[in-house]
């Protein structure tokens, strides 16, 4: 009977843990959208200060042409701009906050990853010891090993990526993974 409830927690938990993802995903999804939008907005933005600035520019050039001695002056075009350069910084500010947050999901999400496969093998290990598979000690060590591996998941998730992308070889990688796992 104990092996039920075991089984049936195990269930329970993977449930739960789907769950978490799937509402990661739709956050995800909504913030990539909403990021998208800021971005159309920015570049709109951007359009029409370029008309202002081709303004700047013409003004600039028939300055030159003729010769003026006058100081340059274009206070009246940046004061129709104004607005349009407040709305840009506000869009950008937006744009900064939204990318974080995606940044920060993508880090929670990868986070609960790592955390879901040490609770994973902490279950199976579990499991072993009551059914004496292993012993207390193999246990400890294996636990042990799995918590290792999840307290420095931030480390080997960089190092993982750095083997990807063939900035370290395989060698320099199996003894980069050791050296953390081993500390």
């Amino acid at each position: 009977m104990a092996l039920f409830d075991k089984a049936s927690q195990i269930v329970q938990s993977v449930g739960e843990n789907v769950a978490g993802v799937g509402n990661a995903l739709v956050t995800a999804t909504i913030d990539q959208k909403e990021l998208a939008g800021l971005k159309i907005q920015l570049d709109t933005v951007a359009k029409s200060l370029d008309v202002y600035y081709a303004q700047i520019g013409k003004r600039y050039a028939a300055y030159i042409k003729e010769c003026r001695t006058e100081a340059f002056d274009v206070n009246d075009i940046f004061e129709q701009m104004q607005p349009a350069l407040e709305q840009k910084a506000n869009i950008e500010a937006k744009i900064a906050e939204k990318e974080q947050a995606i940044k920060n999901a993508e880090a929670e999400r990868v986070k609960q990853k790592a955390k879901d496969e040490y609770d994973k093998t902490r279950s199976r290990l579990e499991t072993a010891l009551t059914m004496d598979i292993i012993t207390v000690e193999e246990y400890q060590q294996k636990l042990e090993a799995a918590r290792k591996k999840y307290d420095h998941f931030e480390i080997l998730r960089k190092i993982d990526m750095q083997y990807k992308m063939q900035i370290i070889t395989k060698e320099e990688y199996e003894e980069k993974k050791k050296a953390v796992l081993e500390t």
